[in-house]
Order: C-alpha cells, then structure tokens, then sequence
C-alpha cells in the first residue's frame, strides 16, 4: 500500500498544477499511512482488490488512502464515502478531486443512525478502525446495519484494536466533536476488543469470518509509546515502515497477544440458496 501511495502521488504531481492538489501529492510521498495502517490497509486491499466488474463499495470512515487507492485502480467500480466529521470529510474529497475521481464517488456527512444506504444495494463495505470509538451497542449496531447493505456474495472488510483483555479509553478531547462529555469532562475514546466480544458482537450478526488475521506488537507498551511520541509531535514518519515491521508481527489469535494489536476480519454475505 505504501507503494500504490507514492503511484497515486506520481500520478497527481504528473498531472496537476494546482497547488493545493500537488501538496496533497507530497502528503502521501511523504508519510502515506501510519502505525498499524500498515497492516491494516495490506488485509484490507487483499480484500477489496476482487471487488466484482462495475461493482459498488461503501466505505464508512476507513483512512481515505483505501477507497481513494480502490478507485484509482478500477475505473468501472463506483462508492458511496461516510464520514460523519465534516472536517475529513473535506480533506477526502479534496484527495478524490486530485485524482480526479469525483465522477465517481459520492458523499454521506452523517453518523451510523442516521444514515440510509439501500438494503443489498452494494458489493463490499469497508470500516477500518472505526467502530471501536461508538459507544454503548453502537458498534454492533453499525456492523448490523452494514451488513445488510450488503447483496449475497459481497464482503465486509472490517478491523478493530483487540488485546487479551478487553478495556476502554476515555479522553478529555473530543476529537471529532461527536460526542457529549460526562460530568467529569470526558468522551468516549475507544475499546480494545477480547477474543469473545468479537464473537458476541459481531459473529452473531455476520457469520464467523471468511478471513481473519491477527496483528500486534512484539513487545507491550509498543503502540502506546508511539502513539505518545506522534502526540508530542516527536513523529520519525521516514522510519514508520521499518518500525511497524521490526515492532509488529503476525499471531495466532488475540489470546496470544504479549500487549495490543489490530483483528482484521473479512465476512462474506452468504446467498440466500446456499446450502
């Protein structure tokens, strides 16, 4: 993915002469993706790359180097993007104009209870990252209802943070301006899933998954020492590739984990007339 990154960027700095666009380019040559995007985006495109002949995606708030990447190689595929802040809504649809993809996209500012997608209206739903930060049941909600924009044989690719045992994150900012703070001041920030809660709150509705990898650090405290350091603005992104790949690694399962790391899940939408 990094490289399909840097061929988008190419492409731009080729073509365009804006400069707003061409800074975009420099973006995505300069640190195209972050931390366990690595991973996430590699399941993902192994995914999404056999989406069908004129097929239709949604994507529900993924990094928008995903879809933008999807259609960049495929001219015949169409996408709905959801993103309910406004903000990186903005900054998706300047990346789409830059490649000049706008034709073929469209554009949903909404949150998951709001929105309205046609019921199996769509070959493939993506959500990268993204329903751990709903609180209460909305995460199993969300998946529901994706699920059933989905037609018979089209796939949800979707991942989540997971350790052995599950926790929460609360934070005193409120990122995407979302959310109603407690008494104490705080949002919801996110939740690291267990092994049984992916089971209980997204098999049931999904099915267990056609394609499930496992991905997390060597070492506990990895991930939230980085994630401090970017925080601090302290980011070494010309060295992100070969940190993810000397601090991370592939396991057998969530359980074997020695600190956190990313479940990434493919479920596919079984027919109706299959055994």
């Amino acid at each position: 993915m990094h490289l399909r990154a840097w061929s988008i960027a190419l492409a731009i700095l080729w073509r365009e002469s804006d400069p707003a666009h061409r800074n975009l380019a420099y973006g995505l040559l300069a640190a195209p993706m972050d931390s366990v995007r690595y991973f996430e985006l590699d399941f993902a495109w192994r995914s999404i790359r056999q989406i069908p002949l004129r097929g239709s995606m949604v994507d529900v708030s993924s990094p928008r180097l995903l879809p933008v990447a999807l259609l960049f190689k495929r001219p015949d595929v169409e996408a709905v993007l959801v993103n309910p802040d406004p903000r990186d809504l903005s900054a998706t649809q300047a990346l789409v104009a830059a490649c000049r993809l706008s034709d073929r996209c469209s554009y949903r500012l909404d949150q998951m209870r709001d929105l309205r997608i046609p019921l199996a209206s769509t070959d493939l739903v993506t959500s990268i990252s993204v329903v751990e930060h709903i609180p209460g049941d909305g995460d199993v909600d969300a998946v529901a209802r994706m699920w059933t924009w989905l037609r018979p044989g089209g796939r949800l690719t979707l991942t989540v943070p997971c350790a052995r045992e599950p926790f929460e994150e609360y934070s005193d900012l409120d990122e995407y301006g979302l959310l109603a703070p407690d008494e104490g001041g705080f949002v919801f920030g996110q939740r690291f899933y267990d092994e049984r809660m992916i089971r209980d709150r997204f098999f049931r509705t999904c099915g267990p998954p056609t394609r499930i990898a496992i991905f997390g650090e060597r070492r506990a405290g990895t991930f939230f020492a980085d994630r401090e350091r970017k925080l601090m603005g302290r980011a070494a992104w010309a060295r992100e590739p070969y940190a993810q790949a000397t601090g991370y690694r592939n396991f057998e399962s969530i359980e074997t984990l020695p600190g956190v790391g990313i479940a990434a899940m493919e479920f596919t939408k079984p027919s109706p007339y299959s055994a």
